[in-house]
């Protein structure tokens, strides 16, 4: 059980950098917190979690109800507050008030502007950060394959090195303002027909797989991903759709193989909402946290 809390608490403490390749876009767009390195970050979690006891152990892994989209409960005996999470589709979402609804993201990729990319995440971090929130479920860079999927907007085009761009600038800005990016949705969730089976409507009665080979994952799916790993993503939100007919959120080839084995990922996996439909098979294929939990 040291796994999934030691990634969660990972995550928040590092925030790490990555090379000098943006570096001429940060003049006026300092980071906001200090910087820490997994390395440095492992060896903070290590000794926290040392504190904790199994039970408390299991309480870092699966959300519970609270104020925010999706929240991770707290520990008072240890004094750990716990973490907020959000969504942002443009900005700080969920019907938060008094946020700012920036440009959306199909609209800011059309600019191919590394600097805009930038300055907006880092415009998206601050107000996300002012307002006390932990996670920014976003970017979502799922290559817009179905041009009727209602979320396209959402993300940035169906170019995968654009979509990759604008994945590690947004990263970037973000955590720059202490707040913690997340990558979604992990993978190929191009559709919201039939994409989770959680509903009982028509739409969503059966889960759809998306089929493919080894080439179109890596040159077209994961290439956006690859991306915000690049430039240190804190987290990944898996999806709820089906990849070569086995579920996301507990596919060892995705998760296990090419996310933390290949890309060398270090952040944590958390389920898109009610993603998750076991427990052992998504644990043993890399899940770290379940999301939105239960009531506890």
């Amino acid at each position: 059980m040291l796994i999934t809390p030691l990634l969660l608490l990972c995550v928040a403490i590092c925030l790490s950098p990555t090379a000098s390749v943006i570096d001429d876009f940060k003049a006026n767009f300092q980071p906001q917190v200090t910087l820490r390195t997994w390395e440095q970050a492992i060896a903070m979690a290590k000794s926290f979690i040392a504190q904790l006891t199994l039970q408390e152990k299991c309480h870092l892994t699966a959300g519970v109800r609270g104020t925010c989209a999706g929240n991770i409960g707290s520990l008072p005996r240890v004094n750990f507050s716990g973490f907020c999470l959000l969504d942002t589709p443009s900005g700080v979402g969920d019907g938060v008030l008094y946020s700012t609804a920036f440009v959306s993201g199909i609209h800011i990729a059309a600019t191919w502007d590394r600097d805009l990319f930038y300055q907006r995440a880092v415009a998206i971090g601050k107000e996300f950060r002012g307002k006390g929130v932990h996670y920014a479920l976003g970017p979502m860079v799922n290559i817009d394959r179905n041009a009727r999927h209602g979320r396209n907007w959402e993300g940035f085009g169906s170019d995968p090195y654009l979509s990759g761009e604008n994945a590690f600038f947004y990263t970037q800005g973000v955590q720059d303002q202490g707040v913690v990016a997340t990558a979604k949705h992990y993978i190929c969730n191009e559709q919201d027909t039939h994409r989770s089976g959680v509903m009982k409507g028509a739409n969503d009665a059966i889960v759809y797989s998306a089929n493919l080979d080894d080439k179109t994952m890596h040159e077209i799916y994961l290439w956006p991903f690859a991306s915000s790993v690049v430039a240190g993503t804190g987290s990944i939100m898996c999806s709820a759709n089906e990849i070569n007919d086995t579920r996301a959120c507990q596919n060892n080839k995705t998760q296990n193989g090419l996310l933390k084995g290949e890309l060398g990922y270090m952040g944590n996996i958390l389920t898109d909402w009610m993603g998750s439909k076991s427990t052992v098979d998504p644990v043993l294929s890399g899940l770290d946290i379940d999301m939105p939990g239960n009531d506890e």
